[in-house]
C-alpha cells in the first residue's frame, strides 16, 4: 500500500480544517468563497483540495489563517516540514554546535523552490508566524492576543 503523498495530505488537511471553519465544500459556490478568502483562484483551490498540487509558498500563511490552523501545524502535519526544522535552538535544547538543524533556506530547497523571490516569501511567512506566536506567548493571549495587534 502506497503512503499518502504530501500533496494529498495537504489537500485533505486543508479540506478538513475548512469544513471545521464553516466552509461546506459540498455546497455549490463554497469553493469560490474559500478561494476568494485565500486569495487564490477557484481552480487552484480545487486542485489543492483534491491533492493534485501544492499551492505556491506565498499562499501557505493565508491558507492557514482562513481555515484556522497554525502555519507551523499546517506545514508539519502535511509533511512539508518536520517539527525539528521549524524549531528554534531554545525549543529543541540544541546548542547549534555540531547541530543538524534545518534552515529556512533548507525548507525552500526541500520544496524545490529555485526562484529567489519564492524562497524569500517562504522564509518571510514562516518568520512572521514565529513572531506572532512568540508575541502571543508573551502576552498570554490577554485581550485577544498579540496577533490581533499586529
Amino acid at each position: 500500500m502506497r503512503s499518502e503523498s504530501v500533496r494529498a495530505r495537504f489537500g485533505r488537511l486543508v479540506a478538513e480544517a475548512a469544513s471545521k471553519a464553516g466552509y461546506d465544500l459540498t455546497k455549490r459556490g463554497t469553493k469560490a468563497v474559500l478561494a476568494r478568502d485565500m486569495g487564490m483562484t477557484e481552480t487552484a483551490v480545487g486542485r489543492m483540495l483534491s491533492g493534485q498540487t501544492l499551492p505556491d509558498p506565498w499562499a501557505y500563511e493565508r491558507i492557514a489563517q482562513v481555515v484556522h490552523l497554525e502555519l507551523r501545524d499546517l506545514l508539519i502535519e502535511s509533511g512539508i516540514a518536520s517539527p525539528e526544522s521549524l524549531s528554534t535552538p531554545s525549543q529543541t535544547g540544541a546548542t547549534g554546535v555540531g547541530s543538524d538543524s534545518i534552515t529556512l533556506d533548507d525548507v525552500a530547497t526541500a520544496l524545490g523552490l529555485t526562484d529567489p523571490v519564492a524562497r524569500e516569501m517562504v522564509a518571510a511567512g514562516l518568520e512572521r508566524q514565529r513572531r506572532i506566536q512568540d508575541a502571543e506567548r508573551e502576552a498570554g493571549d490577554a485581550g485577544g492576543g498579540a496577533a490581533a495587534q499586529m
